[in-house]
């Protein structure tokens, strides 16, 4: 009889001895020698009958049916030692599954418990079920439930109790406890039964010689301290300086390091106890930091060891002693009153003395509940909500709560919105031609000039209120009056003060007087306008001051000759001069410095016949006369650069800051440059983080080493100064050249400042002699907001290694972490010819410090800690003056006087540009709004429609102060769009530019990270701004609400950020399918189909040629906590489809051909240039023709064909038609839908790349 057939009667005689209901003695003899012939059979015969009995279910049945429904212990012993044979001692993995799916855990668990409740339970069983269990355990996902259920806890927590020497028996019931222990709840159990002292005897039974058990209860002690309620209970039992003791026995004993795994897990334990404040307390008491310390400066060189350093490491920075930032205040140490608004109160703030807001600065509490283990929570617009699992877990909580107190939007009615007209000029300007009735029929007009009074003539005006090209109320007046009379010469104004010539695109006009002809002036007979009246010097009484009577006009009328021709002599952008032979004035070569324009303009070869008759402000509207400014005359005449330090100088003095300047920066006064290479990213040597930690870690075994210098503090020189310390007692000049000429000694050690535009450094302390701790200041009436720097340094010595450590940083990481360098700029370099800002430093890392925040200043949150952001550099020169910063720094001056620059360079001839005030901050410091297109291809009724039906696209940058990369493409934008490259042309030719270069000036001038004085982060107010509290915001939206009124909403709206946490380039946009609310349909993107308009797309695909953009970065999720941002209330509210947030790093890229390279300013402005390249390509297909808008005035009726934007006139425009206008906008029909809705599908923009 051969095997198979042995085994298959054995089971079928175990199968009938089962079916018995009762059992004599002589079958239960049977079954026991049943049992035991299978067991012989599976532990001596070869593997094949092993597989048979696994294979066929039937029999395990019976294995496991004889094992629960016998009571005889040799029965179960024999089945229990079987089915250890049958999974096997090794490669166990496929036959544990299989007995675990066919109910084997449970089996023996209460075969386990119903062997303890007998009265002399069999231990040599209890342990065999051990052994069997803790082979099928690991395969079983619901072990610890079963065990739980099965209240087989207790059975295993008996054995170790009473068998804690017993190594034998220990092996498999650890092994067993080990797997309880894993489940929370179990751990919960068993530490409530003294399972952690039993393990804490266990582990000093082991000694050294029973490595196996000592490694596996340290294991399930890890497990077991997760628990607080354990760790309190193994520091209660003293296990810290147990496990401390062990530990270091263990690193002097382990020299070949054979034993790694048992110091590690000593490790674990220790870092699980220490979570909690007792656990650190008694780590510090036994000297835990000192041993550790030691343990890891042994053991710094050996590679093997860097899993426990690391550990160690955890450890040390979590008992390290909390201490707060060696300040005597978290506020900031300048603050702004704040103006009173009944519409919003800002937060953190309470009323002061009842005129005015300021914040409320709470001393930082020191204490444990300020000492944890977590980060802090960021919710930074260059932060997505997915980079970190609680923040989206307190998104995902918030979004069912409904804040009872929430502002409602500021409402705003058309007529209010009407203030924004002038901020159009480029509709205002250009008039459509008259109707031609007759060929020869002459159309007279008068013409109203306002001319600014002489006194007004100043070389630079002192409120600077307007900058240069700026439309001033006189000049509105103007406009209306020209608008008022459609038989108005097309652009008067431009040509009254565009290039000081006023009659320059009169070519087809001919000039008289009442009776005699302009005869020296060159000009074809069969052309000439005629100008009827009188030319002539107004007599100005110099001592009066009353605006009625100081205003200026000048009236003159133009004679229309009819066309001589179909085709229009302005198709050219640039039109021909024909016999107009007056003293032009070039762009470039201006009049001698000091003259203004209007001085230019009078003195011009004027022939005497022509005069101009003054006219009364009564016959001219006297109540709009009186509100006329001197405010709109131009500034006087500057070189085309700012290279000058004079001109620098004049632009930086009119800044308004909230403290006192005492310098201009030497990078600011006299220019930088991006450097003429590429500079690589940092790659950082193994360790250095670790042993920055260590180093700091040795200031507090060892403090009687340190220096503890304070070199410069912020709130001192504050103090001193008292009232001086303001704005009006600012210094701008620079001295850098001589100091560094005298080369004076000043102490040993460095010399820091940042009392200057955008700077911020708040203290300096001197800890070692080339080791300086740093602390920047908050945000302007805040308490945070830490990460911007700028300041100067100096008295340095050459070829020395100088560690600067920030030690007050707040985000949970930094690119610093990952290769970025900080920017310094040297004074000597500079002087010698190369003035870069270049990338420096090495040791560069970004860690968790020991100096703990304040739940005031992180929302209630405690237990946070700063982060340090350290960096070694090494100066080149001796005694040098130079200037470190977080990213390259562009001042608000700087922006100024780039604005200046382009405005006194670009062409004028082909270039429609006006840089105007859209508004005043808090501070009192112009918000400028730039407007560029290209002049219309010709001023007849085809050139003027085709220029009014260019689309816009609306631009803004720099709400965020420290986010200077944004500023750095926009510069890049701003000069792309006025430069003379062909691309450029063609770009301004397609559309009309809106741009807001910078949202916060007063947070740039004051070196303020996040937020506006206001304290709050503007890119957050854009639901409901304030017109008091956030004025750029408010101002700007109105802007595009005006936009949205007139039906000019911008094609493509783009908000310039920088990002802190990422590399590259890329875009945020919208997508309804991608939105916080399941069925997002309050959105542009969504047709009356429900089909997802998904243009905002095109715009990111173009950009990815550009070599520093990445497509892959690019994200079109609508968050609700991204709600109240500029980006979605655009495309929300306004209704731009393709409205995006572009996020510029301040690293470098990780793709691309600047893969592995530091972005620099020249990659910054390119990234501007290329995106106007990309909207290039972004194409209309269908440009709304003059005369089919689908505005109040066609549902009203009227032929009127003027262009759609200028139909809705200010005296037209009521709520009552402006919400018909809304209405049209939206509704929809079953038969056809309203004339808005089919106008909207012919003007639908679709996205095509040429």
């Amino acid at each position: 009889m051969d095997s198979r057939t042995r085994l298959t009667c054995l089971f079928q005689s175990l199968e009938k001895l089962q079916g018995q209901h009762k059992q004599t003695g002589e079958d239960l003899q049977q079954l026991r020698y049943t049992t035991s012939r299978i067991l012989q059979f599976t532990a001596a015969q070869e593997k094949v009958h092993r597989d048979i009995i696994m294979k066929t279910a039937s029999y395990t049945d019976q294995l496991l049916s004889t094992l629960e429904t016998s009571e005889d212990g040799a029965v179960r012993q024999n089945v229990v030692d079987t089915l250890g044979e049958l999974v096997g001692k090794s490669h166990t993995s496929k036959r544990a599954s299989t007995l675990v799916f066919r109910g084997a855990t449970q089996v023996l668990f209460r075969v386990l418990v119903s062997e303890y409740q007998e009265s002399s339970p069999s231990e040599v069983l209890l342990v065999s079920i051990h052994q069997l269990l803790g082979k099928l355990g690991p395969k079983d996902r619901k072990f610890s439930v079963k065990a739980r259920l099965s209240q087989a806890l207790p059975v295993t927590l008996s054995l170790i109790r009473n068998h804690a020497s017993n190594m034998h028996i220990l092996h498999p019931v650890l092994s067993v406890l080990k797997l309880y222990a894993a489940n929370a709840v179990n751990a919960s159990y068993l530490g409530k039964n003294s399972a952690v002292s039993y393990l804490f005897r266990v582990l000093s039974n082991c000694g050294r010689k029973h490595l196996t058990i000592l490694k596996m209860a340290l294991d399930t002690l890890v497990l077991l301290v997760k628990s607080k309620s354990n760790s309190a209970r193994a520091i209660g039992h003293g296990g810290v300086p147990v496990l401390l003791t062990m530990f270091y026995d263990w690193h002097r004993i382990d020299s070949k390091n054979r034993h790694i795994s048992l110091r590690k897990a000593i490790l674990n334990v220790l870092k699980h106890i220490t979570n909690l404040k007792s656990g650190r307390r008694a780590f510090t008491q036994a000297d835990g930091i000192r041993i550790l310390y030691t343990a890891c400066e042994e053991s710094l060189h050996c590679h093997e060891l860097e899993s426990i350093i690391y550990i160690a490491s955890v450890i040390m920075r979590k008992c390290f002693p909390k201490n707060r930032l060696p300040i005597g205040n978290i506020q900031s140490v300048l603050t702004c009153p704040l103006p009173e608004s009944d519409f919003h109160t800002p937060d953190y703030c309470g009323v002061d003395d009842g005129t005015a807001l300021t914040m409320f600065a709470p001393h930082p509490p020191l204490g444990d509940d300020n000492i944890g283990d977590d980060s802090s929570i960021d919710n930074d617009d260059d932060f997505s909500s997915d980079d970190d699992p609680e923040a989206t877990k307190i998104e995902a909580d918030a979004e069912n709560d409904q804040d009872p107190n929430a502002e409602p939007p500021y409402r705003r009615t058309p007529e209010e919105l009407m203030m924004y007209e002038k901020f159009f000029p480029e509709l205002i300007e250009f008039e459509l031609p008259p109707p031609r009735e007759e060929e020869n029929d002459f159309l007279t007009t008068p013409i109203v000039v306002p001319m600014a009074p002489l006194e007004h003539h100043s070389p630079i005006r002192q409120q600077h209120k307007m900058p240069r090209n700026s439309i001033s109320d006189t000049e509105l007046l103007y406009h209306s009056t020209v608008r008022s009379n459609r038989n108005s010469v097309p652009n008067l104004r431009n040509l009254a003060t565009r290039d000081g010539s006023m009659f320059e695109r009169f070519d087809n006009m001919t000039l008289t007087s009442n009776k005699d002809s302009v005869s020296n002036l060159d000009l074809p007979q069969s052309s000439r306008p005629r100008l009827k009246g009188a030319f002539t010097s107004s007599s100005f009484d110099d001592h009066s001051t009353d605006a009625s009577t100081t205003q200026r006009y000048a009236v003159f009328t133009v004679d229309f000759s009819p066309k001589t021709s179909k085709k229009s002599q302005f198709r050219s952008s640039k039109p021909k001069r024909k016999g107009l032979k007056l003293s032009k004035v070039n762009n470039r070569d201006k009049k001698a410095k000091g003259k203004t324009k209007m001085e230019d303009f009078n003195e011009f070869n004027w022939n005497p016949s022509l005069t101009v008759t003054q006219l009364a402000p009564r016959d001219l509207m006297v109540e709009e006369a009186d509100q006329t400014s001197s405010e709109g005359t131009p500034d006087e005449d500057m070189p085309d650069t700012y290279d000058s330090p004079d001109i620098y100088t004049e632009i930086a003095a009119k800044t308004i800051s909230v403290g006192r300047f005492n310098k201009l920066t030497y990078p600011d006064l006299y220019g930088s440059r991006a450097p003429p290479f590429n500079e690589t990213q940092y790659d950082r040597k193994f360790g250095v983080q670790r042993n920055k930690i260590f180093e700091d870690i040795d200031r507090m075994i060892n403090p009687d080493t340190l220096i503890d210098k304070v070199v410069y503090d912020l709130e001192t020189v504050v103090r001193l100064a008292g009232h001086t310390y303001s704005n009006q007692y600012s210094n701008f000049t620079n001295l850098d050249d001589v100091r560094i000429s005298r080369r004076e000694e000043y102490g040993d050690h460095l010399h820091f400042n940042a009392q200057f535009e955008c700077g911020n450094l708040r203290k300096a302390v001197q800890v070692r002699p080339y080791e300086y701790d740093l602390i920047l200041s908050p945000d302007i009436n805040t308490n945070h907001h830490h990460q911007w720097f700028y300041f100067e340094v100096s008295n340095m010595e050459a070829d020395k290694k100088y560690r600067f450590n920030i030690v007050n940083c707040e985000k949970l990481n930094s690119q610093f972490n990952f290769g970025m360098k900080p920017v310094m700029y040297s004074v000597i370099e500079a002087m010698q010819g190369r003035p870069y800002w270049l990338r420096t430093g090495t040791e560069i890392c970004y860690y968790k410090n020991h100096f703990s925040r304040s739940s005031h200043a992180t929302g209630g949150l405690r237990g946070k800690s700063y982060f340090t952001t350290t960096f070694t550099i090494k100066f080149k020169h001796d005694k040098d003056i130079c200037y470190l910063a977080y990213h390259y720094p562009y001042t608000y001056s700087m922006m100024q006087a780039h604005l200046y620059k382009v405005g006194k360079t670009y062409d004028s001839n082909s270039i429609y540009y006006r840089n105007q005030v859209l508004c005043q901050t808090i501070a009192g410091n112009d918000v400028p709004l730039l407007t560029i297109t290209a002049y219309p291809q010709s001023y007849d009724t085809e050139g003027i429609e085709q220029f009014r039906s260019r689309p816009y696209i609306f631009l803004s940058a720099r709400v965020h102060p420290g986010e200077s990369n944004a500023s750095w493409v926009m510069k890049g934008t701003i000069q792309f769009l006025l430069s003379d490259k062909p691309n450029a042309q063609t770009l301004r030719e397609l559309y009309i530019f809106k741009i807001v270069p910078m949202l916060n000036p007063d947070g740039v001038i004051n070196g303020s990270h996040r937020c506006s004085l206001v304290a709050e982060d503007l890119n957050r107010r854009w639901l409901s701004p304030c017109p008091k509290l956030h004025p750029t915001i408010f101002h700007t939206k109105g802007l595009l609400q005006y936009m949205k009124l007139i039906d000019k909403t911008p094609l493509i709206y783009c908000d310039y950020h920088g990002h802190s946490r990422r590399k590259n380039v890329f875009l945020y946009g919208c997508s309804p399918s991608m939105s916080w609310q399941p069925e997002d349909l309050n959105n542009p993107a969504m047709s009356n189909n429900k089909v997802e308009d998904s243009g905002y797309k095109t715009l990111p695909r173009l950009l990815a040629n550009a070599p520093s953009f990445c497509l892959n970065n690019c994200s079109f999720m609508v968050e609700k906590s991204k709600e109240s941002t500029a980006r979605v209330v655009v495309w929300r509210d306004i209704g731009v489809v393709r409205s995006y947030t572009m996020e510029s790093t301040y690293c470098g890229c990780d793709q691309g051909p600047y893969r592995g390279l530091q972005i620099n300013t020249h990659h910054l402005e390119e990234m501007g240039r290329k995106f106007c390249e990309a909207l290039i390509r972004v194409k209309s297909r269908h440009i709304r023709p003059a005369g089919s808008s689908h505005s109040l005035l066609n549902l009203q009726g009227n032929d009127d064909h003027s262009h759609p934007a200028m139909l809705v006139k200010p005296d037209q425009v009521t709520s009552q038609n402006f919400q018909l206008l809304s209405e049209s906008s939206s509704s929809s029909s079953s038969d056809g839908g309203s004339d808005e809705e089919e106008e909207e599908e012919d003007i639908t923009i679709e996205d095509d790349v040429l």
